[in-house]
């Protein structure tokens, strides 16, 4: 039934704001701010009880509980629990309350409703768990925690690891030190070191190939963007282009070479050591992106101005937009240098 005016203004004057807090969300400090209108009297026990009859297990302690109770001034006395005569509770089985609720990140639960309805995450584990039996069958005396997960589990995970960057979580250890609603999206939470493990043990088995293509765009666009980007590993900060140097030493490092489509979507990433400059790289990273996509018009904005470079570029019936000054660079000759060694898998240093 409709609520009466004096009905609506009691209501909405007796209702706190529910903010999610580290232990209890908005949803749950409302089941017990309602439970408590219709018994203000009942222990905090018997509270956690009901909420549970309602499918709704808390693991707080009773006095996390009674800290919200003194917050709201619904809590009672010592002693056990006394009905006053003629008591009637504010708000009856017949009458609607309204709630608002304030849900953390609430376009990525959203997300991901829409990812479960068309079964994104389908794919991707079939084809994870084709990989782990075939491990299994070429590594029969293997044994370790991947081997043995269901594919609830794999999902999960998965989707913990797609979701992190949504809930700003930008490397694995801030699951750990970040307040995030990854147990309202999933229905559990995760720590990094599992992440970690799931992580590794992925690895161990060979799914970056099997997973490559459900995860790739089924077509990409029809022209290809490349950049690099230099990566010290003693530094988190974006470094300049060009050789990472200290006192003349080139210090350790990676510089990543990454395509991708007009669409915004990566297509190939490969890692280069920072001493080598990007014109020795390009021409064979472009190779390899065009067998892989086959798209072979290519857009460079920096490093790339050489006439020789363009050259090499039409040799492999390559296509190159890029800003030509040939001033800039003096052909393929300049960074060329001398061979000092070669090590085992064929590297030269």
């Amino acid at each position: 039934m409709p609520l009466t005016q004096s009905q609506r203004n009691r209501t909405e004057e007796t209702s706190p704001d529910f903010s999610a807090g580290r232990k209890l969300s908005e949803m749950e400090q409302a089941l017990l701010w309602s439970v408590l209108q219709e018994e203000p009297e009942c222990p905090s026990r018997v509270l956690l009880d009901k909420a549970a009859e309602r499918q709704i297990v808390m693991t707080v302690s009773l006095r996390h509980v009674n800290r919200w109770r003194l917050t709201w001034g619904l809590n009672r006395g010592k002693g056990r629990p006394r009905r006053t005569a003629g008591y009637q509770p504010v708000a009856c089985g017949s009458e609607i309350v309204r709630v608002t609720p304030h849900v953390l990140c609430v376009g990525v639960h959203v997300f991901a409703q829409w990812l479960d309805h068309r079964d994104a995450f389908g794919p991707v584990v079939a084809q994870l768990t084709q990989t782990i039996a075939a491990y299994k069958q070429t590594h029969p005396g293997e044994d370790f925690a991947l081997l043995h997960h269901r594919e609830s589990t794999l999902v999960r995970r998965f989707e913990a690891l797609v979701f992190a960057p949504l809930l700003g979580i930008d490397r694995l250890s801030e699951f750990d030190t970040h307040e995030h609603p990854l147990k309202t999206l999933l229905g559990r939470g995760y720590q990094s070191s599992t992440l970690s493990q799931f992580l590794g043990q992925l690895e161990r088995v060979g799914a970056d190939e099997t997973l490559l293509p459900a995860l790739v765009a089924e077509q990409a666009g029809q022209i290809i963007y490349v950049d690099g980007h230099m990566i010290a590993y003693w530094s988190r900060r974006a470094m300049h282009k060009g050789k990472i140097t200290m006192s003349g030493r080139i210090m350790s490092g990676s510089q990543a070479v990454i395509a991708h489509d007009d669409g915004g979507q990566a297509v190939f990433v490969a890692y280069y050591p920072p001493d080598i400059h990007v014109s020795q790289v390009i021409v064979a990273s472009c190779q390899q992106v065009a067998l892989a996509t086959g798209r072979a018009l290519f857009v460079i904005d920096r490093a790339v101005k050489a006439v020789a470079l363009a050259q090499a570029f039409d040799e492999k019936e390559l296509g190159l937009l890029c800003m030509l000054d040939d001033n800039e660079h003096a052909g393929l000759e300049s960074f060329e240098a001398t061979v000092v060694d070669t090590l085992k898998d064929g590297t030269r240093v």
